[in-house]
């Protein structure tokens, strides 16, 4: 028996959010230590997550606090240091609720972890056959997984895995007769413990020493049908009413709006942290049933409408169901493709470096820069027609970091909206803890979340650390998108304390599109900007709207980020604090000298800033410690010959080392090699091919904008066609997922392009 007991009975009492007047929840919570003693004196703190109110409470000698609620929808319930504890939803008439909980932060932080994309991994697979012998080896330990069902009948030749991600291996066998699996693994490792295929039923945790440990799981077969249908989608069909099991949930979705009401319509659910999705079809009512794995949380799309909301199922452990109504609003986007080709004031161009994941060594020869100069392939031969250089930029590792030369008056906007749930948020909360850490006693800081509507979470005033996590791990995500709503209360918040002597800063990270016009929020934000507020955008996904993120950090100065998956969260928001925490150098200039027979043609990566006989140059406007930034030349190869290593390219970079206050240059040179093999790559490296294949979409993006303005489908159609095949011959398609958002956005302008021809005819 787990040490830990929640006895919570909200279920009872019918509570739940919505439109029913006011009511009043009395709730009596009693908390004990690992000992079972009373825990006095513990801070209880309560956060409504829609207004973020907050009420404070403290446990007596008893360890006993009583609450009364008659305020608010929903109360976020922090106890102590185990955070996000119970979500307490204030019913419509009066109830009560008790829980007696043991507070152990430890074993709180383990079963809450963030669950792992399995689908990411290679996991080496060890086969548990033939052990043998009354203990183990000192270095390993027995574990007896016992399955049995609800009426302690055993489940004999059940697979049962346990999976360790710190050595990247998975033990498998399967029950005996008396339904027990036994596992030989090695000590001093955390295990996860899949059952007939469910991840993460429970988990295990072994000690150094050597041990026979012996876990009893109750566990019920699904009585329904799932199967794979050609998109990938899980789909389920039920022979008898379906019902809630111990390892199921019991999700009931209600579906209002479009076309239909909600009759006959797609319903998708994606997993987080997993690459299981699952589709279903409205009934006749609107309702569509599924019984979906717990302890795990799922998107919700559907046909013409994507990430409408979040289902989170990460608190249900044991029996458990869930009903909640969607109202879906068709997106024209999705659903009229052809009314909405790119134009070439509206394109969006990805930032490469989004696919930079190996850190740049540092060079000894260099000073606080590193500047990395490398050929996609340093081969030629009679053929070759194109060479590609990579241009690599970074800061010596550990850099000399002094304090931020100006203080912080900045509000964060963040999107808390339904299609940022999952990963998205768990990755923005981890950041966002990350900087609060950071922050120094004259810095102040607001925090403003939207959805539908915006929301003041934390006026703008010097940071109480504390107050701050609590209202960052209370975030709940729902909703929709308005982002000038949000934007709107950033700069108020700013503009309230304003002071020429700070660095003045609204950091907007959304994953979405707003409702508002470009220009309106452009004139709107136009007085803040003379002001001297700056915006940095952090635009999370391939599918947000890129050319307002980026026009609206151009015009006010501040900095533009990329984050295409979820991981990119943390990097962006990381580079944007050591941007503001530690400027290291400025006035960053890259000057590119070539010949005449390796001419100059494209730069990726960055803009130009001059490009003349001989020349290019291209600048970094800022220089901090987490910089890892690429530039990627293309040269167009003239009469290649055996001595075209004489032809050297001269890469000079100036900059102003502002610790050191003195102008630096760095000059290298490189060079082309004659070969006479043949069937030579463009591009050896594996991610390099990834970050140019981005860069020939960035390409083609912009030439069928323009294509798309001149009425031009089909060569815009052949556009497309052609680069999809340029990817697949350098094979980068091939070698992650990485890439797979931007070819499925070339995939579905292809569609559109289809759609527009078709009804042009």
């Amino acid at each position: 028996m787990r040490k830990y007991a929640l006895l919570l009975c909200l279920i009872a009492f019918g509570i739940s959010a919505g439109s029913f007047a006011q009511g009043t929840l009395n709730y009596k919570l009693l908390v004990y230590d690992t000992q079972g003693k009373p825990k006095a004196n513990l801070d209880i703190v309560l956060i409504e997550t829609s207004t973020f109110q907050r009420k404070n409470f403290k446990t007596n000698g008893a360890g006993e606090v009583l609450i009364g609620l008659n305020e608010g929808a929903e109360w976020m319930v922090h106890i102590g240091d185990m955070r996000n504890h119970t979500l307490l939803k204030v019913p419509s008439g009066s109830g009560n609720a008790s829980a007696t909980v043991t507070y152990d932060v430890a074993y709180w932080n383990r079963i809450n972890q963030p669950p792992v994309d399995r689908s990411k991994l290679n996991l080496t697979i060890v086969q548990q056959t033939s052990i043998t012998g009354d203990m183990p080896a000192p270095t390993h330990s027995f574990v007896d997984i016992h399955a049995v069902n609800g009426k302690d009948v055993p489940w004999q030749g059940m697979e049962v895995r346990l999976t360790c991600y710190k050595t990247n291996e998975q033990f498998v066998a399967k029950t005996d007769a008396r339904g027990v699996a036994r596992f030989n693994v090695p000590n001093g490792q955390n295990y996860q413990i899949d059952l007939d295929g469910q991840v993460d039923f429970e988990y295990i945790d072994l000690g150094a020493k050597s041990i026979i440990k012996k876990f009893k799981l109750t566990y019920e077969k699904i009585d329904f049908v799932e199967k794979v249908n050609v998109n990938g989608f899980i789909e389920q069909t039920f022979t008898v009413a379906p019902k809630p099991v111990s390892n199921r949930v019991m999700v009931t979705l209600f579906i209002r709006g479009g076309a239909k009401d909600g009759v006959n319509e797609d319903v998708y659910l994606d997993m987080n942290y997993g690459n299981q999705k699952y589709h279903g079809v409205t009934d006749a009512q609107g309702k569509v049933v599924f019984l979906l794995p717990s302890k795990r949380s799922y998107l919700v799309s559907f046909r013409y409408e994507k990430n409408v909301g979040n289902l989170d199922l990460t608190r249900y452990r044991g029996i458990g169901s869930m009903q909640r109504t969607f109202y879906y609003q068709p997106d024209p986007r999705l659903e009229f493709p052809e009314r909405y080709l790119p134009t070439a004031s509206e394109i969006t161009t990805y930032d490469i470096n989004s696919l930079v994941t190996q850190r740049y060594p540092d060079i000894p020869e260099d000073e606080l820069i590193n500047v990395h100069v490398k050929w996609g392939n340093n081969k030629i031969n009679s053929g070759s027609l194109e060479a590609i250089l990579e241009l690599g930029f970074s800061v010596k590792v550990p850099p000399i970091k002094t304090g931020v030369s100006k203080p912080l008056n900045i509000a964060f906007v963040l999107d808390r909206s339904g299609s940022m749930g999952g990963e998205n948020i768990d990755l923005l909360k981890e950041a966002m803890l990350k900087f609060i850490g950071k922050l120094g006693p004259q810095d102040k800081v607001s925090l403003v979340f939207f959805d539908d509507e915006a929301v003041i979470a934390y006026p703008i005033s010097l940071a109480r650390k504390k107050d701050l996590i609590d209202i960052i791990s209370a975030v709940q995500v729902d909703g929709g998108t308005n982002i000038y709503a949000g934007l709107k209360l950033g700069y108020e918040q700013v503009a309230k304390t304003f002071d020429p002597a700070s660095t003045n800063r609204v950091i907007l990270l959304t994953d979405g599109y707003g409702g508002e016009p470009i220009e309106y929020v452009l004139e709107e934000s136009k007085k803040y900007f003379e002001k001297g507020i700056s915006v940095s955008t952090i635009g999370v996904g391939a599918g947000c709207n890129q050319p307002f993120l980026s026009l609206i950090s151009k015009y006010s100065g501040g900095l533009e980020h990329q984050a295409i998956n979820s991981d990119g969260i943390s990097v962006a928001l990381e580079n944007e604090f050591e941007s503001l925490f530690y400027p290291l150098a400025s006035d960053l200039k890259v000057t590119v000298k070539y010949n005449n027979r390796i001419i100059y043609k494209t730069l990726y990566g960055v803009p130009e800033s001059k490009n003349s006989a001989g020349i290019v140059e291209f600048k970094l406007d800022r220089v901090y410690s987490t910089m890892n930034k690429m530039a990627l030349l293309k040269f167009k190869i003239e009469n290649p010959t055996r001595d075209i290593d004489k032809d050297k390219i001269t890469i000079q970079v100036d900059y102003f080392d502002e610790q050191k206050q003195k102008a630096v240059q760095v000059i290298k040179e490189t060079n082309l090699v004659w070969t006479d093999e043949t069937d030579l790559e463009l591009i050896h490296d594996e991610q390099l091919k990834k970050i140019y294949s981005l860069a020939l979409i960035n390409q083609a993006m912009k030439a069928i904008a323009d294509l798309c303005d001149a009425k031009n489908y089909t060569a815009a159609r052949e556009n497309i066609k052609a680069t999809i095949r340029s990817i697949d011959k350098i094979g980068a398609d091939k070698l992650s997922a990485d890439l797979k958002p931007f070819i499925d956005e070339l995939q579905a302008y292809l569609e559109a392009l289809n759609r527009a021809i078709a009804n042009k005819k």
